[in-house]
């Protein structure tokens, strides 16, 4: 997985989130989370929450060990 540095309002955003909102990559500088629900949604600079929008590939989202 790509390694991004995060802005202080994307470090903040983060530290508010449940415990088991899982981070799951990286989309243009951005983190990826996982909902409990499944939805996938993006941390933008500023730390707002937005519903993210990527393109399936074949294996995604990988298998995890939860």
């Amino acid at each position: 997985m790509e390694t991004v540095e995060l802005s202080q309002q994307q470090s903040a955003r983060m530290a508010e989130l449940p415990e088991n909102y899982r981070v799951v990559g990286v989309e243009r500088s951005a983190p990826l989370l996982r909902k409990p629900s499944g939805q996938i949604i993006r941390i933008q600079q500023n730390g707002r929450l937005t519903a993210a929008t990527i393109a399936a590939r074949p294996g995604w989202p990988p298998p995890t060990s939860d």
